[in-house]
């Protein structure tokens, strides 16, 4: 059940976040916003460059 809070979570950040957006900035944004610190690990682990969209995150997000 956890896990699924998380992704919601995640998920949530991920489509609220304004695009194009830097890993510098998902980042920093996401320590703002109090993410857990597996979400944010996994934030950590995306290659860097910017992400156009949501789904350009989110791939990345997955294939890590």
């Amino acid at each position: 059940m956890r896990e699924m809070q998380q992704s919601a979570t995640a998920e949530g950040f991920v489509e609220g976040l304004d695009y194009p957006a830097a890993k510098s900035e998902i980042l920093a944004q996401a320590r703002e916003a109090k993410l857990p610190d597996d979400v944010v690990a996994a934030f950590e682990k995306i290659p860097d460059r910017e992400y156009g969209d949501a789904k350009d995150l989110t791939g990345a997000l997955n294939a890590g």
